[in-house]
């Protein structure tokens, strides 16, 4: 479905949620507007119109088919509420990514993963105001479950000190602008090293609404793989490729694959006020609330090196606010998401001439 708009009219979420626990920030929409403004003057300074890439999350490791079967049975709470219809399957567009912002950052470099599931043929209207008729739903997660920063204020300082012309001064100072908890959650987000992205957990680290109406309750997401840990694919010490993890996916995902590979979706239920829905930068207790199965996300083997796929994979937006309303992102790290990735998306798109357009099938 195609869109339009310039890349400044992205409006700020109008409302917030406070039954269920959402809370502004001071000045939170005037410092989001300066972030995005912020991290498309750093587009414009590191790239040349037609290669303008993601500010974050730059390098795909892999772009894939998958389908997404929500499973029969549901509890009440979770049963027909958007796109959890009991039964329901969904063609699904993922991409798989290293979280730095340098397209040529090495597999083999310590880094963040990120998991971004398109589904496709989701009817209704969506919360994106430029997207309201597409039939896309987004569902992005991070393999790690907490963020590093709540305050939209503090993550304008991080962008500005990190900008391509920053001094080394400036970044000097970036852990006192993160505090002690940001800079330890920020540090254990980039640092890892894994075997294969097929292989590990993902998890939305902030929360969403799920349903509508006064039974609306708050959720996190996560997905996890089924594969039992011996299976597992090692962390190797010192790979040879740059693509390391691009190839563990393309072997996992080879013609001669004994079976599919698979993930289960999985909705946590915010049970109190103390599970914080602005507090990203806190866990929710698992033992409180356990993860429950609600659907399976089935990859087939397929040709991971598609041209076509990946050149459709990089023309993508991914936004959680790419989203029917039973499945609206709260909390404030969402509503910066919601304007900042509209924000980088066209400025991506102008910069590349590149028309948008939300798939309407699995080729795109």
């Amino acid at each position: 479905m195609a869109t339009e708009g310039s890349a400044r009219d992205v409006p700020f979420p109008p409302t917030i949620d406070e039954h269920l626990g959402e809370r502004l920030q001071d000045h939170e929409a005037e410092f989001t507007t300066k972030l995005a403004d912020s991290i498309e003057r750093g587009i414009h300074l590191r790239y040349q119109s037609g290669e303008a890439r993601r500010d974050v999350h730059a390098r795909a490791t892999g772009i894939l088919k998958a389908q997404f079967r929500v499973h029969d049975n549901l509890p009440p709470h979770i049963a027909n509420k958007g796109i959890f219809v009991p039964g329901k399957t969904y063609d699904a567009i993922l991409r798989l990514s290293n979280a730095s912002g340098d397209a040529a950052h090495s597999d083999k470099s310590q880094d963040g993963r990120g998991f971004a599931i398109k589904l496709l043929n989701v009817p209704g209207p969506k919360l994106l105001e430029s997207d309201k008729d597409a039939t896309t739903q987004d569902f992005v997660m991070i393999n790690h479950p907490i963020f590093f920063s709540n305050d939209t204020k503090t993550y304008l300082d991080l962008i500005n000190k990190s900008a391509p012309d920053a001094t080394t001064l400036q970044k000097l100072t970036i852990p006192f602008t993160l505090g002690l908890k940001g800079t330890l959650v920020a540090g254990q987000l980039t640092s890892g090293k894994i075997g294969n992205p097929l292989q590990v957990q993902y998890f939305s680290a902030v929360p969403f609404q799920l349903g509508l109406g006064p039974d609306r309750i708050a959720v996190k997401y996560s997905a996890k793989p089924v594969i039992a840990e011996h299976e597992k694919d090692p962390i190797p010490h010192a790979p040879a490729a740059d693509d390391y993890l691009h190839q563990a996916i393309k072997r996992s995902l080879s013609p001669t694959a004994t079976k599919p590979v698979e993930f289960k979706f999985m909705i946590q239920q915010r049970v109190g006020p103390h599970m914080d829905v602005e507090d990203s930068m806190k866990e929710w207790s698992q033992n409180e609330s356990p993860f429950e199965e609600v659907a399976t996300i089935t990859i087939p083997p397929q040709d991971v090196d598609s041209e076509e796929l990946n050149k459709l994979g990089e023309r993508l937006s991914f936004n959680p606010w790419h989203s029917l309303p039973d499945h609206r992102p709260l909390g404030s790290v969402n509503r910066t998401r919601k304007v900042v990735y509209e924000r980088i998306s066209r400025v991506r798109d102008e910069m590349n001439s590149v028309p948008r357009q939300e798939p309407s099938t699995i080729e795109g």
